[in-house]
């Protein structure tokens, strides 16, 4: 049998990541995110759901990121440990942002 040897270069492919055409389609894919989200997500007061942005820019990799800003979003996507007297969970958790990623079509 024959050993087939492939030599990779890893410059060459880092750079893609960077290239207009690729950032371009990534942020494509991150406004999904960001809709998707915005669209199911929990709304008592609306805080969490109008905090749901798109960053403006990548980050210097070019991972691009949805964030929600608000003070509670993390107890909204994780829930708390509260419980009322019957041991219910008042705030269960809610993964808008990783349902989001997941429906987009994203990997996390």
């Amino acid at each position: 049998m024959n050993d087939i040897r492939v030599d990779l270069d890893e410059d060459a492919i880092a750079g893609l990541v960077l290239h207009p055409d690729v950032q371009n389609d990534f942020r494509g894919r991150m406004k999904k995110v960001e809709e998707v989200a915005i669209a199911t997500a929990p709304v008592y007061s609306g805080e969490f759901q109008e905090s749901i942005h798109l960053v403006d820019h990548p980050d210097a990799d070019g991972t691009w990121h949805v964030d929600a800003d608000a003070p509670h979003s993390y107890f909204v996507e994780h829930g708390t440990r509260q419980t009322d007297r019957n041991g219910h969970s008042i705030h269960p958790p809610r993964y808008t942002m990783s349902h989001a990623l997941d429906a987009a079509g994203g990997d996390h």
